[in-house]
């Protein structure tokens, strides 16, 4: 009987050595200034055959042995010299290539920059999750402390509503994709953002102005894509846990898992406990909401190397409680009883979300991509004495097919198809002068198709991106939006970068502007609003530099916006309403930026950035500046990592300049307020120590403690004719100081 079991477990070895053998692994790594970088999707193939596959983004590839006589991979990458590797007798291999000097690109992207710009024809700014640890990045939205590019703006004090501005513009303006794709948008858009953890979040891509015309008309000031954490990029096992001096408890939960050679699949949970009443200020009203949030995603991940088949699955529901208002509010401590006169908040929201995408790699320069996403949003809200219920079921469908049709051309074409049902109802419990109470109905339907090209010359040092989609609305019938990007590099060091296009939006009204809600300001529609036409363009000049000891970049850029039928709410023209209308005269925004990045000894990074910001639009022959918005703005942040790992340090700086601000003047003099804001300044450190499996992290968000003075109009009055909620210019909550720990296992 042991011969037998012997001979079996022989067999089974050998078996079980046979399918191993089946395929090779292997790393593709890029030469730069003799530093091994993985390349992101590098093209390897069987020489003669193709049968290939792309890289990951840590330059990992499997390619299958079955049917392959000769044992030659073929290694490619633009910029790169293509290089050739006898794999025979091999199970794994390590390529890295050379750049070739005519016709090479900067990646930036080494082990230790942590921000850097892409090489993509669209200005491209990555953020990654080496990033994302420097600082108290709970959710998405505490993710841009320390970029230039990004303002986090509150839009609303009550609930703590969140918006992200790119060129200036308020957050609608921006693309917001997740994973490529359009999850988040009309009504969710908001709270959405702080329901993205940041433990969830493998990087972040940000392109600014006009981008490409696959993911629609929508893209004005620039696009966003949130790139989630899945198997091949993440921890086998992470926990997170935070605690703030708010006593605000957050905790992260990401499980990955590889079923088999072809299947995995991560389970993420994300959870935030409220915080205790806080009423710094002594206005009455809470500093900050007491937040209670459940979010559960799990995304499946097919990769399917002899088809050259990629698939992807993922769902997640998100449930949210905000509780604000006056401090005393017994609702806070679970006591409360209908019929008191508090000004109390809250909202609740429901949500579920749904995607998948398909790829199929046909041959080397020939490729099917396929995306559907669907998703169903329910909020039940009350502010004071106005009740606001909204619900949204969103889908979106797109689909493209890109070949070669030229040598060092590209071409995408496909068709894509979004609906979105939005039902809002507002209600008040009280006799009071507002006016907007009603069901409002919103029914997009919108079939769209597009074609896009890009094409290289000049040995790769140019290229030329233009694309055209034309959709049908079912309100406002055809719409035609022309892009084109242009990036040329005429020497290793220097990018330039030119782009112009046009966009078109449709207002969600009530959900952009939620801090009306809570706010004794009547609403005026003045008349049926017409969506907004924009037409942008900008220039960008990127510049490398380095040496034995340091390495950087300078990056200018300017961009300009200009507008027809722009919706610009009226908060001058009466302190006690505001007024929605479309613009006839002029609106524009320029916004130009300048940014110094440095990396000193290899483990001290420097940035130096100032933005300028400038809005403006004419209302019957008058020059007005847009208010809420600081023309002038500097950033400045080091980070230091000692040389073995151990320790880590960051702190950053944001200074912003002055504001514009509404008149008050016709309100009593105690609740009138100045015509322009302070400027201030913001300072966050953030110091990490790493153990084997384990890291603890401390730090501290508005080193400076400076707060917004009296936030809040008549907030001794809240039922009032003069309680506003909208005069938000700066923050309310003072220093924060937080603490946590990671927990993390296996790569």
């Amino acid at each position: 009987m042991k011969i037998i079991k012997g001979y079996l477990l022989i067999l089974l070895f050998l078996f079980t050595g046979s399918l191993l053998s089946q395929s090779i692994t292997g790393y593709i790594y890029g030469d730069d200034e003799g530093k091994k970088q993985p390349l992101d999707a590098a093209v390897v193939k069987w020489i003669n055959t193709t049968k290939g596959t792309i890289t990951d983004e840590k330059g990992k590839f499997e390619l299958t042995l079955v049917n392959i006589t000769d044992k030659r991979l073929v290694v490619s990458y633009a910029g790169y010299k293509t290089d050739t590797v006898d794999a025979a007798e091999k199970q794994s291999v390590e390529v890295t290539l050379i750049p070739n000097m005519s016709t090479s690109t900067i990646n930036v992207e080494d082990q230790k920059k942590s921000t850097h710009f892409g090489n993509y024809n669209a200005k491209t700014e990555i953020i990654t999750s080496q990033e994302l640890v420097k600082e108290a990045c709970c959710d998405l939205a505490g993710c841009f402390g320390r970029n230039s590019s990004v303002e986090v703006a509150v839009t609303d004090i009550i609930t703590d509503a969140k918006e992200l501005k790119i060129l200036g513009l308020e957050g609608a303006y921006t693309q917001l994709l997740v994973d490529n794709m359009p999850l988040m948008s009309g009504l969710n858009t908001k709270y959405g953002i702080s329901s993205i953890p940041g433990t969830q979040i493998d990087k972040i891509t940000i392109s600014k102005g006009s981008n490409s015309v696959i993911q629609g008309y929508e893209s004005i000031s620039g696009i966003m894509n949130v790139i989630l954490k899945d198997y091949n990029n993440s921890d086998r096992l992470m926990v997170n846990g935070f605690v703030n001096s708010m006593l605000e408890k957050q905790f992260n939960l990401n499980f990955g898992n590889s079923i088999n050679k072809k299947w995995s699949n991560i389970l993420s949970l994300h959870t935030v406990q409220k915080s205790n009443v806080m009423d710094d200020n002594g206005d009455s009203f809470l500093d900050n909401p007491l937040i209670t949030r459940y979010v559960l995603y799990n995304k499946w991940n097919l990769h399917d190397v002899d088809n050259q088949t990629e698939f992807n699955i993922a769902g997640r529901y998100w449930n949210e409680k905000r509780d604000g208002g006056q401090s005393n509010d017994p609702s806070h401590s679970g006591t409360h009883t209908t019929g008191h006169t508090l000004y109390e908040q809250n909202v609740k929201i429901n949500s579920a979300e749904g995607y998948t995408r398909f790829s199929k790699q046909f041959t080397e320069s020939s490729g099917l991509k396929l995306y559907l996403t669907s998703s169903y949003y329910d909020q039940k809200s009350n502010y004071g004495f106005t009740k606001y219920d909204a619900k949204q079921t969103s889908l979106s469908a797109m689909g493209f097919y890109e070949f070669e049709i030229l040598p060092r051309s590209y071409l995408k074409t496909g068709i894509s198809y979004k609906y979105q049902n939005i039902d809002e109802v507002i209600s008040f419990g009280d006799t009071t002068s507002k006016t907007y109470a009603g069901n409002y109905l919103k029914k997009e339907a919108i079939p769209g198709v597009f074609a896009e090209n890009s094409i290289s010359f000049l040995d790769d040092n140019a290229s030329l991106m233009t694309g055209i989609r034309v959709d049908n609305h079912n309100e406002h019938g055809v719409v035609v939006t022309p892009r084109a990007l242009f990036r040329y590099q005429p020497v290793k060091t220097i990018v330039f970068r030119a782009s112009v296009g046009t966009g078109f939006r449709t207002i969600n009204l009530f959900s952009e502007y939620s801090n009306l809600l809570a706010s004794s300001r009547n609403v005026v529609i003045a008349e049926t609003l017409e969506p907004e036409k924009t037409l942008n363009y900008g220039v960008d000049v990127l510049y490398y530099f380095g040496g034995n000891e340091y390495s950087g970049s300078v990056n200018v850029d300017f961009y300009r916006t200009e507008f027809s039928n722009k919706i610009i709410p009226d908060y001058d023209s009466n302190p006690r309403e505001v007024i929605f209308e479309n613009l006839n005269g002029k609106a524009y925004s320029n916004v130009m930026q300048t940014e110094l990045s440095i990396t000193i000894l290899r483990n001290i990074d420097l940035k130096f950035a100032y933005k300028f910001i400038d809005l403006n639009y004419e209302k019957d022959g008058v020059k007005y500046e847009q208010p809420f918005v600081s023309k002038h703005r500097l950033l400045s942040t080091i980070s230091y990592i000692t040389p073995n790992k151990e320790w880590s340090f960051s702190a950053g700086m944001n200074w912003f300049g002055k504001q514009r601000l509404p008149s008050t003047a016709s309100n009593p003099v105690e609740y009138q307020r100045p015509t322009e804001s302070k400027p201030y300044t913001l300072v966050n450190a953030q110091v990490n120590k790493n153990f084997k499996y384990f890291e603890l992290y401390a730090g501290v968000e508005n080193l400076l403690d400076f707060k917004q003075d009296n936030p809040i109009i008549a907030a001794d009055d809240p039922f009032g004719q003069y309680f506003d909620t909208s005069f938000i210019w700066g923050p309310t909550k003072g220093r924060e100081i937080y603490a946590g720990f990671r927990f993390i296992l296996g790569k």
